[in-house]
């Protein structure tokens, strides 16, 4: 018996004994590997060593930032990722890294609950913006998010929180001073479709097409005028997005189309502002050859992005949105003769400027609703503060 109890204290010893190794060696690792700055994998920068100051030590900041720089940066971090992946995988768990393993392949990012008072103060930094610009066809949409739209996707009984009651207070109150397009329905109405990226958070461009022909009227688009025929093109066939870098699974790919509409003699120039650079095209092939691929539309998100067209018709439009718009933009393009696009993450100018010198005759807010949700960028923006 003493012999058996000696053998099994020397083997925990060798087991402490391998773990402390393991640890020194990651800590070696993490210590002479630290300066990574960028996850290809999760799209995302990473923390970096935090600066050790006394402030930093009193206000606790020091501590929360070696948290975070210890889980960005710990060695093999994707590795590990993917190992709790499988467990659990194994362990019948609904979800991995907060993103819900559904069915048929696909990853489905959880619904954000509103951040206040972000959210409220956006509805009336809106409401106060379309008040101070009456004349102006100002429509707003707000795109529930593939939780919400595509239910027979889900795990069994996962518990989900209900996106369309904030769409409908948001309806109620925004609807009183721009009109308000609620997307639901006609998402809904091809739920069986392929409207959403299965590895990613973002909708297909045929989900934004549907989207679209349901706010045509919203726009004022004349239905004689209304495009009928795209030559689709598949740009590719491997895409992994933010719900597989979160999650750990990679073994779903997507695919990426974008519509050309079939217009004669048409034709626009594109201007990246903060990059002062222009293109003949809103897609950027460049893209295609890194992790993510959805930037393909407009190269991601610029502050400010100006659009001429060849179609004289005087209408101009003025965007305010999240990268959900950036897919949809390729079906907004023939009816305008100017397009100025805003990100709010990353614009700071004034925006009364934009409309006056714009001559601006159109505002559209397109956003996806848990970009929306936790959004404090917007009011700042329209309120120029």
């Amino acid at each position: 018996m003493k012999e058996r109890i000696a053998s099994q204290n020397r083997i925990f010893k060798y087991v402490l004994l391998i773990f402390a190794i393991v640890i020194v060696i990651a800590d070696a690792c993490l210590i002479l590997m630290h300066n990574k700055t960028f996850s290809e994998t999760e799209n995302r920068m990473l923390a970096q060593a935090p600066k050790l100051s006394v402030d930093n030590l009193m206000s606790g900041k020091f501590m929360t930032q070696c948290d975070s720089f210890v889980a960005d940066q710990f060695p093999l971090r994707d590795n590990w990722i993917q190992l709790k992946l499988g467990a659990d995988r194994m362990l019948g768990r609904q979800t991995s890294n907060g993103v819900y393993l559904g069915k048929n392949g696909y990853l489905i990012e959880d619904a954000a609950a509103p951040l206040e008072p972000s959210f409220s103060k956006n509805l009336a930094a809106i409401s106060l913006f379309a008040n101070t610009y009456p004349d102006l066809n100002m429509v707003m949409a707000v795109v529930p998010n593939a939780i919400s739209v595509c239910d027979q996707l889900m795990p069994a009984n996962a518990p989900v929180r209900n996106q369309s009651e904030a769409l409908a207070l948001m309806q109620k109150i925004a609807d009183i001073s721009l009109n308000f397009v609620n997307v639901t329905d006609a998402l809904k109405a091809h739920k069986e479709e392929y409207i959403y990226y299965k590895s990613d958070h973002h909708w297909t461009s045929l989900g934004a097409r549907y989207a679209f022909e349901a706010m045509t009227d919203a726009l004022a688009i004349d239905p004689a005028e209304r495009i009928k025929n795209y030559t689709i093109i598949t740009v590719a066939d491997d895409f992994t997005g933010t719900m597989a870098s979160n999650s750990g699974d990679f073994s779903v790919k997507d695919t990426i189309d974008i519509y050309l509409p079939i217009v004669k003699d048409f034709q626009y120039v594109v201007e990246y502002v903060d990059q002062q650079k222009k293109s003949a095209t809103i897609y950027n092939s460049s893209a295609l050859e890194q992790k993510n691929k959805y930037e393909v539309f407009l190269g991601g998100n610029h502050p400010q992005i100006n659009i001429k067209t060849t179609n004289l018709n005087d209408r101009n439009l003025l965007i305010f949105k999240d990268s959900y718009a950036n897919t949809f933009l390729q079906f907004l393009l023939p009816y305008y003769q100017s397009i100025t696009i805003i990100d709010p993450r990353y614009y700071s100018d004034d925006c009364e400027k934009l409309i006056r010198e714009g001559e601006i005759t159109d505002v559209l807010f397109l956003y996806n609703m848990n970009t929306y949700v936790e959004d404090n960028s917007l009011a700042a923006v329209l309120l120029d503060e």
